[in-house]
């Protein structure tokens, strides 16, 4: 595999550890993106750069750990990740399995040992990429049922405007209603057919034919007003026809 574009975000609270790592995966030819020290930096940094697989510390700083970060990470940028941890235990690993993570490292390891399980997390994410197939515009991907309750309620893809991620909700906004469904947005994403479709944001999906106009940082349905997160700006411009 080649690794000499691969973008690599360190995720540690002790910085010689993260610099050290950041100095010996440069020289084996990846690029270093940025280290975080705690989530919301983390955050902030897959955000901006999208990178291609994270190495993830279970204990970092604030009140958030690694495991949090990478569920979050991976439930909504689809990014696969490699924990390392000084943690042998039992219960430590069975909470970092809960996240789905690409690889599970212990502390201390070697440079090589960590490039090597980079390069399986990278492989593995993108042979689950190659079994997802787009959808057909069939029954399933144009109406969706959601369940409320002891009721099913339809939404017609093609109605929707925009949806909006909600801790662990969904939430469906059409010209008549907005609907819950217990599901992430990564998960909903799937669920519709792609080439209608775009995430623009860690928390908005929107339908590309209900846009009435880009300004700046914002998308624009029906008045409302939608964030465009860096990462994703280039994505949207290259899926709308411009004159």
């Amino acid at each position: 595999m080649e690794i000499s574009n691969k973008k690599v975000l360190i995720i540690e609270d002790e910085f010689s550890i993260a610099l050290d790592i950041k100095i010996s995966l440069e020289k084996q030819g990846y690029v270093i993106v940025g280290i975080a020290n705690n989530y919301d930096e983390a955050i902030r940094y897959v955000e901006d750069v999208i990178p291609d697989v994270v190495i993830m510390d279970i204990n970092i700083s604030g009140e958030k750990n690694g495991i949090v970060a990478a569920t979050d990470i991976y439930d909504t940028y689809n990014i696969p990740i490699v924990f390392l941890t000084a943690y042998g235990d039992d219960n430590t690993f069975k909470d970092a399995l809960q996240s789905r993570p690409f690889g599970f490292l212990l502390k201390p390891f070697n440079i090589k040992e960590l490039s090597f399980t980079i390069q399986i997390a990278l492989q593995k994410h993108l042979e689950n990429e190659s079994l997802k197939t787009i959808k057909p515009n069939n029954k399933i991907s144009e109406t969706l049922f959601i369940k409320d309750k002891s009721q099913f309620i339809s939404v017609k893809t093609n109605d929707i405007l925009w949806v909006k991620a909600m801790d662990n909700y969904t939430q469906i906004i059409t010209k008549d209603k907005k609907v819950l469904v217990n599901m992430f947005l990564k998960e909903f994403y799937e669920k519709v057919p792609q080439d209608k479709f775009l995430r623009i944001h860690r928390s908005y999906m929107v339908a590309l034919d209900k846009i009435d106009k880009i300004e700046n940082k914002f998308v624009f349905i029906e008045a409302h007003k939608i964030p465009i997160s860096k990462a994703y700006k280039s994505q949207l411009l290259e899926r709308l026809d411009i004159l």
